[in-house]
């Protein structure tokens, strides 16, 4: 039918452009939520922050899961470092073609992202760096995996929207990596909600203990 090739032209140009909506969308969203959270965690936590990291308790708790994400990272970093280097390995053919300045900028930011998550749950499990506050482990960990969940989610969602052309349909390496990159933003986000509830048991304890 003559009217087939337009009807398939409006639905790949519709797919296009939501696939290109959806990182400034996610971009609004989230700095709006990320805005009214920091409002609401300075009243509700910011007791929990507060302090050096020598003040937090020795317990062993969340070592492993710092651990495992940081050797889960090696995956998504190794990939990461490979494309910021100009290697097309694991690329599909479109994204091979679309590298340009931002493109690298953009694998620049991943690494920094899954740096910031892994260094901000190992000094929280581990307790290193005995003279910074707690608010900088803290601040690592939670922003890096907010980070690297988000844009790796974005990433693997707008991999199955509009993948009807070949080149654009993401390779193994490419879906291992925004999978991985989710799994260690989760794990070290999970460290960081153990950690508040940690500190804030040990807070109302020595409230009601104050002797």
């Amino acid at each position: 039918m003559p009217g087939d090739g337009s009807v398939e032209g409006m639905k790949a140009l519709r797919a296009v452009a939501i696939a290109a909506a959806l990182p400034y969308l996610a971009l609004k969203l989230g700095l709006a939520l990320g805005a009214l959270f920091v409002r609401y965690a300075r009243d509700r936590w910011g007791h929990l922050w507060r302090g050096r990291v020598p003040d937090l308790s020795r317990g062993g708790s969340g070592r492993g899961v710092a651990v495992a994400a940081s050797l889960l990272a090696v995956v998504p970093a190794a990939l990461h470092l490979l494309w910021l280097t100009g290697s097309a390995f694991a690329l599909n053919e479109a994204r091979i073609e679309e590298r340009t300045t931002d493109f690298y900028v953009l694998e620049a930011l991943d690494m920094v992202y899954l740096g910031s998550a892994v260094a901000g749950g190992l000094l929280i499990a581990f307790r290193w760096a005995p003279a910074l506050p707690v608010m900088v482990p803290l601040a690592l960990a939670w922003l890096g995996s907010g980070a690297i969940v988000c844009w790796g989610g974005r990433l693997l969602l707008a991999s199955f929207v509009g993948v009807d052309d070949i080149a654009r349909q993401p390779t193994a390496g490419m879906l291992l990596t925004y999978a991985v990159q989710m799994i260690v933003g989760t794990l070290v986000a999970i460290l960081g909600a153990h950690f508040l509830g940690e500190r804030s048991g040990a807070v109302t304890t020595a409230a009601r203990c104050p002797g």
